[in-house]
């Protein structure tokens, strides 16, 4: 391991003298390939030692890139990811596009507050509003009407997390996850009730809501998770931590990588306008802001 290190710092050393002397690595090649050669030496000695294959090692991390870093998913890619509400009746799924407008207010004791309507949905199983179950209690939604309360930053120091609603509606619409939402929604799946206990039920909502908060503290230290690079590993390991054994445990960690940047870009645009419009995408694994309604998404809602 200690030889492991030391030929670590004689290519570190040759990238030094490039640095510094302007010295050509091209040029250089074959010292390079020797340093190379040695580090390759050691790291097989280390895997021989733990009695670990570097066949195996290689192909895991292959394995472990791939899901980690791809980083412009097609189109056949995506439709390829698994659909959690396939199999249920439609008054349990979500909805495949949706519409929610944030409005920005003052509180009453000079806090800032965000509340959301439902502004649209398609396909809309509850055109007449929500449907009043044997048991009482009611399922569906209601359009142009307030989606859960107000929300503040709930913290001493204004953070922009009244808005962090977007976080959710990242993973609704990347992911075709969020418990936290369905319950909004009343769109739980009872039909099954191994569904509704264990991926709608309250430990799953709470989670989402725990992974969200803690999403927003990393963020500040990864630039906001403008971009989706900027999502590392330990937060990816983080989200799948939070969610093992739950839906989202089988999707790799690049649709984790652009959920989360989606969701925070969305919370960012809409503090910097005072509000505006998420359209959740399921069909295209996306979510996006606007700070008007386009004309397309009006029509639908006439």
């Amino acid at each position: 391991m200690l030889g492991l290190a030391s030929e670590a710092g004689s290519i570190l050393n040759a990238y030094k003298k490039y640095l510094r002397d302007g010295i050509d690595l091209t040029a250089n090649r074959e010292a390079l390939r020797e340093e190379l050669g040695d580090l390759l030496w050691y790291t097989a000695a280390i895997a021989t030692s733990c009695q670990l294959d570097l066949d195996d090692i290689a192909t895991a991390n292959l394995r472990r890139a791939r899901d980690r870093y791809n980083q412009a998913p097609t189109s056949e890619l995506l439709a390829e990811l698994p659909d959690f509400d396939m199999q249920y009746p439609e008054p349990e799924r979500f909805p495949r596009i949706l519409t929610v407008e944030f409005v920005e207010q003052v509180t009453p004791t000079g806090q800032l507050a965000a509340s959301m309507t439902l502004v649209s949905a398609v396909p809309n199983a509850f055109p007449s509003g929500p449907v009043r179950q044997p048991n009482g209690k009611f399922q569906g939604f209601a359009l142009n009407t307030p989606l859960g309360d107000p929300l503040t930053d709930n913290t001493r120091r204004a953070d922009a997390y009244r808005f962090h609603d977007a976080i959710h509606f990242g993973f609704m619409a990347v992911l075709g996850w969020s418990p936290n939402t369905r319950a909004l929604l009343r769109l739980k799946r009872k039909s099954d009730r191994d569904t509704d206990g264990n991926e709608d039920g309250a430990r799953a909502i709470f989670a989402e809501e725990g992974l969200a908060a803690v999403l927003s503290r990393l963020a500040t230290r990864r630039s906001g998770f403008q971009r989706e690079t900027t999502v590392d590993n330990e937060v990816i390991e983080i989200a799948t931590a939070a969610t093992v054994d739950l839906e989202p445990s089988a999707l790799p960690g690049w649709v984790w990588r652009r959920a989360i940047s989606q969701g925070f870009n969305a919370m960012r645009e809409l503090a910097a306008n005072g509000g505006g419009y998420l359209v959740v995408d399921l069909d295209r694994r996306e979510l996006a802001y606007q700070k008007v309604l386009s004309e397309a998404l009006l029509e639908n809602n006439v």
